[in-house]
């Protein structure tokens, strides 16, 4: 015997589990054995909570229990549900599968404004089983996992790629997962940089809040870790901070090459950073300086009168304009010529990143701080450069910023 039913619009959980009425009493006492129903129903079932999906249901009632199925392009569902001795239902979530690319469609607006303008794809598999009572509610275990999930912003010129996924919990209920979820991803490129490997282990407490137990990724050949945090997904924002260790001189050096056509040598150092949907992403304390100075050696890009602008050649002997040939030679000049056209380098004593919160001073963003010797010669003892950056923190990452010298200093052997 068969019974086809037309559409019956319930809650995900407990209205699904309302085809317990089809037992009639499947109540305490009864067991599968006793599931009282000696044939099968079939037909067409709406869940409230997933209709935005456009998901099509179907329910089917066997001797062992009930069986819902969901289908839409992009996505399959298929639920198990056996009646139990003490008048629980044991579920199963025997099929999940989600094509992201497919879904984005639906998924973008119900995301809100940080989606927008993003595509996305990627394979997400869903999986769990538990109980299932009038009193408790749903118990048990869900699982989800996100494979070859990849995301762009043309806008932004960003793009996320090897994402990956491994998210559990058992608090169905509260809404709430413990510190062992996992987010692996293997690329990240924004603003002209680029953070490969991050790892992070987090967790999701009441409230919709996400804590970060630990993270770490690669930049610049160094590693970052990231120290705990909360960020609110109702309304997101963050501070956090971050370690540098074993950043690469020559990685930076390719992304500023206006300042540097060559570098060798590690820093490392401590960045606060902060981020919100009004003003992006901003550094707002820290610093980064060389992490040890033995063979820390760097050659500026050519800088025609970065060291030179206010030098003569010459050591004028008379003050009027007809004798300016006339003079003695100042032996500093060619030296520091050699070292800001980039011929010659710059042995590293000191080499600072000083972050500014919020600005310093005219918007000063940060400093890099540069004390060293040249490589190649004895008559320069010393060169010192101060270098201001101004302009937004996203600017500075692309090093697009008005790279004004701030002052600058030298001292000749005697």
């Amino acid at each position: 015997m068969r019974f086809r039913g037309r559409f019956f619009r319930v809650g995900f959980f407990s209205g699904a589990l309302l085809f317990a009425a089809v037992a009639g009493a499947a109540g305490t006492g009864a067991d599968a054995t006793d599931w009282p129903l000696r044939g099968e129903v079939g037909g067409d079932v709406k869940i409230a909570a997933l209709e935005d999906l456009g998901l099509v249901w179907r329910a089917e009632a066997t001797r062992e229990g009930l069986v819902l199925r969901g289908a839409r392009p992009g996505l399959a569902l298929e639920l198990g549900l056996r009646p139990r001795a003490d008048g629980s239902w044991a579920w199963e979530l025997r099929r999940g599968e989600a094509d992201v690319a497919e879904l984005w469609p639906v998924l973008r607006p119900a995301l809100g404004e940080a989606a927008a303008g993003w595509s996305a794809s990627g394979r997400v598999e869903l999986a769990g089983e538990g109980e299932w009572s009038a009193s408790a509610g749903p118990t048990g275990e869900l699982r989800v996992a996100l494979r070859e999930g990849w995301a762009r912003s043309d806008e932004l010129e960003a793009e996320v790629s090897g994402v990956e996924l491994d998210a559990a919990t058992r608090e169905l209920a509260a809404g709430t997962a413990p510190m062992t979820q996992r987010l692996r991803v293997a690329k990240v490129e924004a603003a002209g940089a680029e953070l490969e490997r991050v790892d992070l282990r987090f967790g999701l407490r009441e409230g919709g809040v996400l804590e970060l137990a630990d993270g770490e990724a690669m930049f610049l050949g160094g590693k970052i870790r990231l120290r705990p945090f909360r960020l609110p997904l109702g309304a997101p924002a963050l501070t956090a901070a971050a370690e540098v260790e074993g950043l690469r001189l020559d990685e930076a050096a390719r992304l500023a090459p206006w300042l540097l056509q060559a570098a060798q040598g590690l820093m490392r150092g401590r960045v606060e950073l902060a981020w919100d949907p009004n003003k992006g992403l901003r550094v707002r304390d820290g610093g980064l300086g060389i992490a040890s100075q033995e063979g820390a050696v760097i050659r500026l890009a050519p800088s025609p009168g970065l060291l030179t602008g206010e030098m003569e050649p010459k050591f004028r002997l008379l003050p009027w304009r007809w004798a300016r040939g006339i003079g003695i030679h100042n032996p500093a000049y060619a030296p520091l010529k050699d070292i800001e056209m980039g011929r010659e380098g710059i042995r590293v004593e000191r080499f600072e990143v000083v972050f500014w919160p919020d600005g310093l001073g005219r918007g000063r963003t940060a400093t890099v701080h540069i004390h060293g010797q040249p490589t190649g010669g004895k008559l320069v003892e010393e060169v010192k450069l101060d270098i201001n950056f101004h302009g937004p923190w996203s600017e500075f990452l692309a090093f697009g910023l008005n790279n004004e010298i701030a002052r600058l200093s030298f001292r000749v052997q005697e």
